[in-house]
């Protein structure tokens, strides 16, 4: 586990976001394999849910970082470095957590179960988490009552053609219609703005462009697929 694996987006609202990707890992048989989206989303809520590293790091260090202060660049860049350090320093415990919860050792790569999350986020000290199913069509309105108060979620988007995915909602932008949901996906490591609105069915297509900047970093790149938010969703209670 390594720096590389997170990654630092800023959208068009200037907020920030942090996006772990599902890097590269050895499995317990000795394979490379990449890591869970579950997993990977429970290691963003865990990180996005410590306050302190969030006024102390991201935001601080993003605000800092704008601010035309000498050096502010620097000291900005050095913040949010450390918070994600702290972030990375809490994984292996987190790994150790879900295999507590499933009864069984959990090296990260193999699929993960949603119900399992609420479990292991409590015991993160997250406070009181659910795994609940709404229809498609309030997907759009819970979501946006959850990050509102603050929480981000795991949600589920079902592909078009089959399978399905976990990714993190952590804020979601009022517009005129609606709203832009702001989605961390572990996959490729992007943040991606979503339309979404009250009574329809929020759609997500990963192919399209994508404006941001990385340097290096484990992640995957989409090549094809479309799905919408299943209304599989964990919230924190």
């Amino acid at each position: 586990m390594s720096f590389s694996s997170w990654f630092m987006r800023i959208d068009r609202y200037a907020s920030v976001h942090a996006v772990r990707s599902q890097d590269t890992i050895t499995d317990n048989a000795g394979a490379d394999r990449s890591n869970s989206c579950g997993i990977a989303s429970i290691l963003m809520v865990n990180f996005k849910q410590k306050k302190h590293l969030m006024v102390a790091g991201l935001s601080a260090g993003a605000n800092i970082a704008s601010s035309g202060t000498p050096l502010g660049t620097f000291i900005g860049g050095t913040l949010a470095r450390a918070a994600v350090a702290n972030a990375v320093k809490e994984e292996p415990e987190i790994y150790r957590i879900y295999s507590a919860v499933t009864g069984s050792t959990y090296d990260g790569s193999t699929y993960s179960v949603a119900g399992q999350f609420p479990e292991v986020l409590r015991r993160l000290g997250l406070g009181s988490w659910e795994r609940v199913f709404v229809a498609e069509t309030d997907v759009y309105t819970s979501v946006k009552t959850a990050v509102d108060k603050g929480d981000p979620v795991i949600a589920r988007v079902a592909w078009n053609g089959g399978g399905a995915h976990f990714v993190v909602i952590d804020q979601v932008h009022t517009t005129s219609g609606g709203g832009k949901l702001c989605v961390c996906d572990p996959w490729d490591g992007e943040l991606r703005l979503v339309d979404g609105a009250a009574s329809t069915v929020t759609n997500y297509d990963p192919t399209g462009f994508v404006w941001s900047f990385s340097l290096g970093g484990n992640r995957h790149a989409y090549t094809s697929g479309a799905g919408k938010f299943s209304g599989c969703i964990v919230r924190k209670v």
